[in-house]
């Protein structure tokens, strides 16, 4: 049996499990037509087109007002209605670019999306386009593509790339689709993103050229619904890169295990764990993609600040476990750095800089002259050598003037501790996956 043949068994959903979202489906409409009488309810995503993953239990459900239908109102009482029509089942609220509901139905996740119904390419919010997207599909399908679809996902999956959530700003299962559909097989992709270049547009329906030289994503893909929609836009250039890597791997040598989804090593270097610092502290539960956002900003600001400090940071993340408890980390290639740096100032010959430099260094400076290229040089002396000294004080005391997003900056100063990696790794947490996946990630 070929590789493929293996891995169409891990990616095809039992009947029994087909049934049970089946049942689910029905019950969760039955709900919803009681519920309203304004919007045409309609089901969307993977399930509705056929193309869910074994064990990936979800069910779309999208509410089409008319668009004439108060925006405030789709926002309020749309929401407000459908957590009504769920009642007694376990109910989130989610935002995209407006609120939804996500139910768990059964142990079913139920998302119901309110969105407008309109003509296609008079949009009024971003949801609009789903239900586009559902018939798109559904016109071009047949049960060979339907696998190679799952397949495809799988890889994208265990590649851990899959989802367009700004927490991954990876592949979306609508993503997957499309490239499969232009390109017609899971190895025909895997084909053509070993040998991706840079900016290249991908499309099936005809498009406007000029208008799509000027996406510089590193992935073009254009939306066959929507031509002028760059779906790779919230791809990012890691993610990219790590498929097209991933791919050529395959190509090269096809293995079962490009479809088991793993975790980094277990024993990640102590090295690393040792220069890895972590920031935690807890956060007020909000949108999981408000909440990334913040983190990613606030992760980098900070990354920038301590560069400027003289402490080198390889890379930073950050970790959450989207309720209350969220951390930022920094992988350094020391954590302790000299107490003495050297500074150029300007040439000799640009005597009003010159004077500013002098006025402004002349008392802090434990030593001046000029280099050998004409250009004043200075010796200072560091307020901190110690990585966890120095970030412990700038969170302190110069937060505001890093650039970290205010909401994060509030929950910082509420309180945040300081840690390395060695003592958080051993736990298997939320925090513990996010630290393997800095340090020990292929």
């Amino acid at each position: 049996m070929s590789v493929l043949e293996k891995a169409s068994k891990l990616v095809t959903p039992s009947s029994s499990e087909a049934r049970r979202l089946e049942q689910v489906s029905a019950k969760v409409r039955q709900r919803l037509e009681k519920e309203f009488t304004d919007p045409e309810i309609s089901l969307g995503g993977s399930y509705a087109r056929g193309t869910w993953l074994k064990g990936s239990l979800d069910i779309d459900y999208f509410l089409l007002y008319p668009w004439e239908f108060p925006r405030e109102k789709l926002e309020t009482e749309a929401v407000d209605s459908a957590i009504r029509a769920l009642e007694g089942y376990k109910t989130n609220l989610r935002y995209a670019e407006h609120p939804y509901v996500e139910a768990f139905v059964d142990n079913v996740r139920v998302n119901v999306v309110p969105c407008y119904n309109v003509s296609q390419g008079e949009w009024q919010s971003a949801a609009d386009r789903s239900p586009y997207h559902t018939k798109y599909i559904i016109s071009k399908l047949d049960d060979r593509l339907r696998l190679e679809m799952r397949l495809f996902k799988k890889f994208v999956k265990a590649s851990k790339v899959y989802g367009a959530e700004v927490k991954v700003q990876g592949f979306s299962g609508y993503v997957c689709e499309i490239l499969v559909l232009k390109f017609g097989s899971f190895t025909s992709v895997l084909e053509v993103l070993a040998k991706l270049k840079q900016n290249e547009v991908i499309s099936i329906e005809p498009y406007d050229k000029e208008l799509a030289t000027s996406f510089k994503s590193p992935l073009v893909l254009l939306d066959p619904v929507d031509t002028t929609r760059n779906l790779g836009a919230a791809i990012s250039g890691r993610n990219v890169a790590r498929l097209v890597f991933q791919s050529r791997r395959f190509m090269k040598e096809p293995r079962l295990s490009y479809f088991s989804e793993k975790e980094g090593r277990l024993n990640p270097s102590k090295e690393l764990l040792s220069r890895t610092l972590v920031v935690s502290f807890e956060n007020n539960q909000r949108s999981p993609d408000i909440l990334w956002g913040e983190l990613k900003k606030s992760a980098a600001a900070i990354s920038n600040k301590l560069e400027s400090m003289g402490f080198q940071v390889l890379r930073n993340g950050a970790a959450s476990d989207e309720i209350s408890h969220s951390a930022l980390v920094f992988l350094l290639a020391d954590v302790k750095i000299n107490k003495i740096f050297s500074r150029e100032g300007p040439e000799y010959f640009r005597q009003e800089e010159l004077e500013n430099y002098f006025a402004k260094n002349r008392k802090r400076a434990l030593h001046t002259w000029i280099s050998e290229e004409g250009r004043v040089e200075s010796l200072f002396q560091r307020e901190s050598v110690a990585a966890t000294d120095a970030l412990a004080k700038l969170l302190s005391n110069k937060l505001d003037s890093v650039g970290a997003s205010e909401a994060i900056r509030r929950e910082i100063k509420s309180g945040f501790k300081v840690r390395t990696a060695s003592a958080l790794i051993k736990k298997r947490d939320w925090l513990g996956r996010a630290l393997l996946s800095l340090v020990a990630e292929e």
